[in-house]
């Protein structure tokens, strides 16, 4: 199991929709892989013997990419609004992790300017 510890001295507390629940203290704790996704959304940081596993922000930019590309594969309905923009909710899910409007649109358009 991987840990993780939240970023400042309050605790992250973690639900999921099955009812799981789980608090992430600042000195940290091994997290269920079902909580990785949801931790790192809520930001938790990965670590490891004391070395923080933060995503660089070319690894952030692959990890979106790929979920965005993953969402165009899909042609699901709900993964895009009225306005053909990528849904958040549904990209954040996707990612694991909270995104930005201005990263998604930036993201979204350098992928579907190469199509």
């Amino acid at each position: 199991m991987k840990k993780y510890r939240s970023p400042s001295d309050q605790p992250i507390h973690v639900a999921l929709t099955t009812g799981h629940t789980a608090s992430i203290p600042p000195e940290g704790v091994e997290l269920d892989p079902m909580f990785h996704a949801e931790a790192r959304a809520r930001g938790a940081e990965a670590f490891d013997d004391g070395i923080s596993t933060v995503m660089s922000a070319e690894q952030r930019k692959a990890e979106i990419s790929a979920a965005l590309t993953s969402m165009l594969d899909g042609k699901a309905e709900d993964d895009f609004t009225a306005e053909g923009k990528p849904n958040l909710n549904r990209l954040k899910a996707r990612a694991g992790f909270a995104v930005t409007r201005e990263e998604a649109d930036a993201i979204f358009t350098e992928l579907t300017a190469k199509v």
